[in-house]
């Protein structure tokens, strides 16, 4: 079986990802179902029923984020504190070499991850992303859709860049970058 935290889009897409029989939703509501897959747990009933459970299931925080990713690791947060295993969810077009992946990591559908890329805890990545060889993405950063970071760049902590951006400067912490080429645009 197969846990999906979150039955928003996100979800939906993880679910047609990885198509299986045996995925089921957590949600904040109990809503019947998502695309043909149950919700069957809230967040606090899912914690609850999590050790009563004899095989420990797949657990994927499929909570999308709007660029501010605290309501995400909240979530991250509540399950690990209960004892909950969530593991990254990857669902990348294309994965090279020597990829290294933080805890509570989205990587979303069409994504392409090139080699010796470093990704750290909390980070996004929003579907269509190229991320070329040797980049460093820090905790808690965006990455918005179709964006492409090219080789050797750092992406800051908190830091955010915009759907469509082509990045080829470093971006420092706490801003937030956009355009072709990436500029700031706030702090």
């Amino acid at each position: 079986m197969t846990y999906l935290i979150c039955a928003g889009g996100c979800g939906i897409d993880t679910a047609a990802f990885l198509i299986h029989d045996d995925v089921c939703f957590v949600d904040d509501y109990k809503t019947g179902e998502v695309e043909g897959n149950p919700v069957v747990y809230t967040i606090d009933e899912f914690i609850h029923t999590y050790w009563k459970l004899r095989d420990k299931p797949k657990v994927y925080n499929c909570l999308g984020s709007e660029g501010d990713n605290t309501e995400r690791n909240k979530l991250y947060e509540k399950l690990t504190r209960a004892g909950v295993e969530v593991s990254p969810l990857i669902l990348s077009s294309f994965v090279s070499l020597n990829v290294q992946v933080g805890n509570n990591v989205l990587a979303n559908i069409g994504s392409q991850l090139h080699h010796d890329v470093v990704i750290e805890d909390n980070v996004v990545i929003s579907p269509g992303v190229i991320i070329c060889g040797n980049v460093t993405l820090k905790e808690n950063s965006f990455i918005g859709a179709g964006s492409t970071i090219i080789q050797n760049i750092t992406i800051g902590k908190n830091a955010v860049v915009g759907a469509g951006s082509v990045v080829i400067k470093d971006v420092p912490d706490n801003e937030t970058w956009a355009g072709n080429p990436a500029k700031l645009i706030r702090k």
